[in-house]
């Protein structure tokens, strides 16, 4: 990835924020993922790890169904994928480790706020691309 100057290093674990919900023009509350879009790179460049940090200020559930292909395992205390992954407001954030060597592709996700009362809003819906 360049910034127009040069090389910018992705960090690894690359840090996803779910931050504080902030009201759209009707007054509903929505909560923006950022990045919207996870870009893993490839080689020698690929991101080991992605870091979900909950700052909505209620609890999250973050569902990777699509996506677990692309992880090295579940998380500590969850069998698989098959359900989402519950981070409370002052839990501390979800590591997840990507395998090595991973080829093309898109994989949504999706991130329930239950401070707004709804899914997050990323890149419509948020996902992580391969490379």
């Amino acid at each position: 990835m360049t910034n127009g100057t040069g090389p910018v290093l992705v960090p690894s674990p690359m840090p996803v924020d779910l931050p504080r919900p902030i009201k759209d023009s009707t007054g509903r509350g929505r909560v923006y993922v950022n990045p919207p879009v996870i870009h893993l790179g490839s080689g020698s460049k690929q991101l080991h790890q992605i870091r979900f940090k909950n700052n909505t200020g209620g609890t999250v559930r973050i569902w990777l169904l699509e996506a677990a292909e692309i992880f090295a395992g579940p998380p500590k205390g969850y069998p698989d994928f098959k359900n989402p992954f519950v981070v409370g407001a002052t839990d501390p954030p979800l590591d997840l480790e990507l395998k090595p060597d991973l080829g093309y592709g898109d994989y949504p996700y999706h991130v329930f706020c239950d401070a707004i009362g709804h899914e997050a809003d990323g890149n419509s819906p948020p996902y992580v691309s391969c490379p």
